[in-house]
């Protein structure tokens, strides 16, 4: 590990940052309980990006997401929230700002802050950032980054050994790195995309531009971060002022989470783990062959029964592929890639996954885990945590996206053990065994589900060459082997 060497983003604003404290949230029950004392510990400021929320959406204590900042800004908090508004965008789960949404606001008397960053005419943008900043400006300012949604489905204990919810995770920061979370927060707030049927609220007033930061936190911790993003080209032009960085212009759009990805393929030398609700993206399918070709073990954890567009894109795919057209689909050189690497030594494709007893002995009820974390662990050494899936619409300059990469041991080594011991039962010192033993505990429970006995653990090895072709191995899908 200690040969690890993950390179800095050098195309994007924000510079690596040493001296952070940073805490790992995984599952929503913990980190929503954690999210909640953090807005009612705030003397401020909070400040939060909402890209999806599911209606009456509540923490783990019972509070609805709207009274807990009515509750906050009731004792002075200057609460500031930016949605994201997409009216081509088909789902129940964005809060658009809208005449219904402008009436509801109004019912309740909202007294915080918000804008709407607007997608505009585009059906398939997505303003993706998932974030929140806790009296930004004060020595003690805390950030919070990662992909968990406002849903009640993400309110997962670890482990899952209940119910049918999400796996996800966050990440907390304290210390200098936060400094870039603010203007973050501030670039987009201040330059966010308006539509006239969105306008601030309440008014432009109470919704002013905010001052860019001038100072960073102090060293609170041991932790290099970067904060890393994708951004569209032209969404947020002209020169921002970064804090102990030059001037940026992000007119051109930023791709640096995807070049973090590809800087800590090409140096890993042990073990990549990843955990994503996409398969991949293409540029990183290809890299994570080349490690594999280097002996780097390699395992990725997706959901065993993907969303439906993805479905959907594969078994096109598939069928263009079977009559030898498969390179005339957006996505058939991404699943071919994908196929590839179930025929290389070193690589398992994961699903999470519980089994109940059943009505009858010997029988058993599966349960599948919807992985929607986005994060990856290389050598137990750097890590990034945050919002980008692996799909080019994330990586590429399209969606906006903000991740935070973390380097070194004495945090992401005990991230990836607790993770691995988390998804099938047992603890790992050490990166190396952690991954051999999740790859074979899934190759294992695999054959279990086959023979018609229990998800062991919680997890189960996934055919690379065909994912999301068929329902799931534990919907009665075909048992060909990975």
């Amino acid at each position: 590990m200690a040969g690890t060497v993950v390179p800095v983003a050098s195309s994007g604003p924000y510079p690596a940052r040493d001296g952070n404290l940073v805490i790992p949230w995984i599952d929503g029950l913990p980190f929503y309980t954690r999210l909640a004392a953090a807005f009612r510990g705030a003397r401020r400021q909070i400040w939060a990006i909402v890209s999806f929320i599911e209606p009456g959406f509540r923490f783990p204590d019972g509070t609805a997401w709207w009274d807990l900042l009515g509750e906050c800004t009731a004792r002075g908090v200057d609460v500031r929230v930016l949605f994201w508004r997409n009216p081509g965008f088909r789902t129940d789960h964005v809060f658009r700002g809208g005449p219904e949404d402008r009436a509801f606001l109004r019912r309740r008397g909202a007294a915080f802050a918000a804008r709407w960053d607007s997608s505009g005419d585009d059906p398939n943008h997505c303003h993706h950032q998932k974030g929140y900043v806790i009296d930004a400006g004060e020595v003690d300012t805390t950030a919070f980054i990662g992909g968990m949604v406002l849903s009640h489905a993400t309110l997962a204990t670890p482990g899952h050994h209940h119910g049918r919810e999400k796996h996800d995770a966050f990440l907390e920061l304290r210390g200098p790195a936060v400094v870039d979370a603010e203007h973050n927060f501030v670039q987009r707030w201040n330059l966010a995309r308006r539509d006239d049927a969105a306008p601030p609220w309440p008014d432009a007033t109470r919704a002013s531009a905010l001052a860019w930061p001038t100072r960073a936190p102090p060293a609170c911790g041991d932790v290099r971060v970067q904060l890393a993003r994708t951004i569209r080209a032209g969404a947020y032009p002209g020169p921002t002022p970064v804090v102990d960085a030059p001037s940026f212009d992000s007119a051109a759009g930023e791709a640096t989470i995807r070049e973090h990805y590809l800087g800590a393929f090409a140096a890993a030398r042990r073990t990549i783990y990843l955990e994503n609700q996409h398969p991949g993206e293409l540029g990183l399918l290809t890299a994570l062959a080349a490690a594999l070709r280097r002996g780097v073990q390699v395992v990725m954890v997706v959901p065993g029964e993907p969303m439906p567009a993805i479905v959907a894109a594969s078994r096109e795919c598939a069928a263009l592929a079977r009559a030898g057209r498969g390179h005339e689909h957006r996505y058939g050189s991404t699943f071919a890639g994908l196929a590839a690497l179930a025929t290389m030594p070193g690589f398992t494709l994961v699903a999470l996954a519980r089994s109940d007893p059943g009505g009858s002995p010997g029988a058993w009820s599966h349960r599948e885990i919807y992985t929607h974390a986005k994060l990856c662990i290389v050598d137990g050494a750097w890590a990034t945590l945050g919002s980008a899936n692996l799909v080019d619409l994330s990586l590429l300059p399209d969606h906006t996206e903000l991740n935070a990469a973390c380097w070194g041991a004495a945090l992401c080594l005990p991230l990836l053990c607790g993770l691995v011991e988390e998804h099938c039962g047992a603890r790992e010192s050490d990166d190396l065994a952690a991954l051999v033993r999740i790859a074979l505990l899934a190759r294992v429970s695999r054959a279990s589900v086959i023979a018609g006995g229990p998800v062991l653990a919680g997890c189960y090895a996934l055919d690379a060459s065909c994912y999301a072709q068929a329902p799931a191995l534990t919907r009665g899908g075909p048992a060909a082997a990975p």
